[in-house]
């Protein structure tokens, strides 16, 4: 495409990038003589009806974008289409700006947490700006933000996502799978269909967290591992990724990684305010390593995640168990050696039986009987008498009591694709939004219980069984029932779903299987 004449106007001179919607190149407008950065969108070239009305749509939403005037947002001169037929797609005329993308920062310096405020509080003055005339970035992540060599931030790509969504015309249901915008910094409520304006901030909080830990808050391999990571999975606190971040630096980004919209921060007016706070707040000294408390953020008070210490309850928990249960072992074994004088073996036993006599057929060989029965009670150097609830049975030796954590753990991974096929349900109307949340909380309990059977199926708690076997049970329902909803669900899912249902109702059944005594 290089030196193509764009609407007899725009050469391009060379590429400046690709991503998914489609090239940034940077162009010479030779009507005016100035150098312009143009972005040709070809995610909707193509002929026929629907790509006509595809790139009209976009059209229309780029002429709305194009009215955001602000020193954080690039500028839009002007907006065409090019080609013929299939080759025919629609461009955008940016101001060029020269600068560097924080994706290319992100790869190679390390973000000073100042430089995240400052760069934080742009992102969302421009934000703040595009909110108030009813438009949703959708799309906030590092290759969409520049950094001016004077350090000004340059948000990208305002309103493109929406101008390519099908979700945004009347046939959003013949459209099921079709995801617009970025998984690793995508909001939950966004991944099912529904963004809104705080879907940017909670997009905005996983920019902060790669920002000031160098990694996203979540990790997978694909983009089905990020959208349930997204929907199901608490993020951790950035100061227990990263050493040296301050706390009100984890109250802010886990307040925007809210799972629900109404717990994050309203808007992105308080959200600006509070990381300019955060920027002339004092930074911990390297002598102590301990961060200087900050001014409290005014307009909304930071809420912590409902289960963000969730697991260092349980640990705690399991840790009190444990001291219990080696406590009861040790008074055991000192009771059970202050008796045992009583049962040693006497130097002469009356149960003796003369060596040369041979004892009737069918007699019982008591001395036999008793030598066993008093070296069972007596330790050997080295040994510890067995506790008699932590002594090993058939049910819980090591190897099966293994396959039973093994498989609940892959039970716990495989059960995610359940909420996707529940909001896919929604999506088709099988199934009602209140008739959803009773099935995503039993879910969230028999997930649960999943879990804490594991833990305390490790501890040799033969409850963990139990829990293991009923979150089991109704998990294994649960993904069985979903699989009714199997003529308007993805096809990944269609596979998925009798995954987990097989591996719940095992899990279940190696919890409660008891071997037969050898």
């Amino acid at each position: 495409m290089r030196d193509q004449l764009l609407g007899s106007r725009y050469r391009l001179v060379k590429q400046l990038g690709e991503g998914g919607m489609g090239q940034v190149w940077e162009a010479q407008d030779e009507t005016l003589g100035r150098p312009v950065a143009v972005k040709v969108i070809s995610l909707l070239s193509g002929g026929g009806s629907r790509g006509d009305e595809a790139r009209a749509r976009f059209l229309r939403e780029a002429q709305i974008t194009a009215q955001l005037q602000h020193p954080n947002i690039v500028t839009v001169h002007d907006l065409g289409e090019t080609g013929t037929g299939d080759a025919k797609a629609p461009f955008l005329v940016m101001e060029r700006v020269r600068g560097e993308g924080l994706d290319a920062k992100l790869r190679r310096d390390v973000v000073t947490l100042p430089d995240a405020a400052r760069w934080g509080a742009q992102i969302c003055d421009a934000l703040a700006d595009a909110h108030s005339a009813g438009i949703t970035h959708r799309d906030i992540k590092p290759s969409n933000i520049l950094i001016t060599p004077t350090g000004t931030v340059k948000v990208l790509d305002f309103g493109i996502a929406r101008a390519a969504d099908p979700y945004a015309t009347s046939d959003r249901l013949t459209q099921t799978g079709f995801i617009v915008g970025t998984p690793p910094y995508m909001a939950p409520e966004q991944a099912r269909g529904f963004p809104e304006p705080r879907s940017d901030l909670y997009a905005l909080g996983c920019l902060l967290f790669e920002l000031i830990t160098g990694q996203l808050p979540f990790q997978a391999p694909d983009t089905l591992g990020y959208l349930t990571a997204h929907l199901t999975q608490e993020p951790p606190a950035p100061s227990s990724v990263s050493a040296g971040i301050p706390s009100t630096w984890d109250d802010l980004v886990l307040s925007l990684l809210h799972k629900d919209p109404d717990q994050r921060y309203p808007n992105a007016v308080d959200v600006a305010q509070a990381l300019r706070q955060l920027d002339h707040a004092p930074q911990p000294t390297p002598s102590t390593g301990e961060p200087t408390p900050s001014p409290t953020m005014s307009g909304t008070t930071p809420l912590r995640h409902v289960y963000g210490d969730a697991p260092r309850r349980i640990a705690l928990a399991m840790r009190a168990l444990l001291a219990k249960r080696t406590a009861e072992t040790v008074t055991h074994q000192a009771t059970l050696l202050n008796h045992l004088p009583k049962v040693a073996l006497p130097t002469s036993p009356p149960l003796a039986v003369d060596a040369e006599k041979t004892p009737p057929q069918g007699a019982r060989p008591v001395q036999t009987h008793a030598r066993k029965t008093i070296a069972r009670y007596t330790p050997v150097a080295g040994q510890v008498p067995p506790h008699p609830d932590t002594a090993p049975t058939n049910s819980q030796k090591p190897l099966a009591r293994t396959a039973t954590a093994v498989t609940a753990l892959v039970c716990l991974l495989m059960v995610q694709v359940i909420p996707f096929a529940t909001a896919q349900a929604v999506d088709i109307g099988r199934m009602t939004s209140d008739e959803r949340m009773v099935r995503m909380t039993l879910f969230g309990v028999e997930t649960a219980m999943l879990a804490i059977g594991v833990l305390l199926l490790f501890a040799r708690n033969t409850a963990g069984r139990w829990l293991i076997a009923a979150g089991g049970i109704g998990l294994a329902l649960q993904a069985a029932e979903a699989m009714l909803f199997s003529d308007g669900i993805g096809h990944a899912l269609r596979g998925a779903l009798p995954l987990a249902a097989v591996t719940a109702a095992l899990s279940a059944t190696l919890a409660v299987r008891r071997q037969r005594p050898r």
